[in-house]
């Protein structure tokens, strides 16, 4: 009875998971315009790709878990699950019938990529069913940059800070064979927006600063002291929201990356060349929208030196922006602790002979 039934068993089992195939294929298709940003913040396993699959194909899913599991370790073992890996297994498939079902292929690429994988790594996944292709991945990568700057000019029409700094990108891990030889790293900078909650253009208007500056009295610290205190104070609110869980729903600030560009930002006039491509080239503003609002500006304090400098060149110039008036700058609290440290170090290093020396007690917790 049964060799005479399983023949007919497998045909139908088999038309019943080619229909299921079908629906899933159907249920993760898209195509790489249909990927944004705000596509991949909210993307998640079990809910883009678990349900989908669960609901598509319940026959094939059992067949999977049933391969994947015992009977004796569906019932004893209440902590390893294999849902996941099954779920995994229907999308490789539906990515072999279908090179549109890409709603795992593509997030699962990112992550590679993001974490060094090589282009030989991620051929070989893509073989697999795990990934896209590498030529895929570069043209996903220039839409993901074009939504992201897309993004960015809006926020950049309102109140919102802006941060820089240098990148260096390792492009061989051989070193050099010869002096004359062509360099492995490329250096560039890279921009953030950061968008200003609850911000108010009338007070980030720029022309009250500039004459508030003009007429401003030297610092004194017993009295200038309240503008730290508040740093310190943002400084503990950030510590309370990675600490506290009461904290977990406060409100941080919205990043939006910019496209890293091969200016090198060691000079005055790289600074320059840097503000003008993030604000002209990127954003695509003009002077006369950049003119009236300041834009905050948190950097290291040899990049705030050398914009101090571009505005000491561009004082004369013909209008706010290039002059360079409408950053504000600012130093981070994290490059204050560095310079806090240098400072002790410097200061009360000594020497490993001179007792209650920093140096005396280095060399003490080596002993121990």
């Amino acid at each position: 009875m049964l060799e005479w039934f399983r023949p007919h068993a497998i045909a139908y089992i088999s038309h019943t998971v080619s229909n299921e195939m079908d629906a899933v294929k159907e249920a993760l298709r898209g195509t790489l315009d249909s990927v944004t940003p705000q596509f991949l913040l909210t993307w998640d396993l079990s809910t883009t790709i678990q349900d989908k699959v669960t609901l598509k194909a319940p026959i094939l899913q059992h067949i999977l878990c049933c391969a994947a599991q015992t009977e004796c370790a569906i019932e004893r073992n209440k902590i390893k699950d294999s849902s996941t890996a099954c779920n995994v297994i229907i999308t490789q498939l539906a990515s072999q019938c279908s090179h549109h079902s890409i709603f795992l292929t593509v997030p699962f690429t990112l992550f590679v990529w993001t974490n060094g994988a090589s282009k030989q790594t991620i051929e070989a996944l893509y073989k697999c069913g795990l990934c896209i292709s590498f030529t895929s991945l570069l043209t996903l990568l220039e839409k993901l940059a074009v939504h992201c700057v897309e993004h960015a000019r809006q926020v950049a029409r309102q109140p919102h800070m802006m941060c820089y700094d240098n990148i260096n990108i390792s492009t061989s891990i051989f070193v050099e064979q010869r002096s004359d030889a062509p360099a492995k790293v490329q250096s560039g900078t890279f921009a953030i927006l950061y968008e200003v909650h609850n911000g108010n253009r009338d007070h980030m208007r720029l022309s009250p600063m500039l004459n508030r500056a003009l007429n401003a009295t030297a610092l004194t610290f017993n009295a200038d002291m309240s503008s730290f205190r508040s740093q310190l104070r943002i400084h503990i609110i950030d510590i309370l929201l990675e600490t506290c869980s009461n904290f977990k729903n406060y409100e941080r600030p919205d990043q939006f990356p910019l496209c890293t560009s091969t200016i090198d930002e060691s000079s005055i006039t790289g600074n320059i060349a840097i503000i003008h491509d993030v604000y002209i080239r990127q954003l695509q503003m003009t002077h006369d929208e950049l003119s009236g609002c300041a834009i905050p500006s948190f950097n290291d304090q040899s990049t705030n030196a050398r914009i101090r400098g571009a505005k000491a060149l561009r004082v004369k110039d013909v209008n706010p922006f290039t002059r360079l008036q409408i950053i504000q700058l600012g130093f981070g609290l994290f490059h204050l602790c560095l310079n806090l440290i240098w400072a002790l170090l410097h200061v009360h290093r000594g020497s490993i002979h001179q007792a209650g020396s920093l140096s005396y007690f280095f060399a003490l917790l080596d002993q121990t």
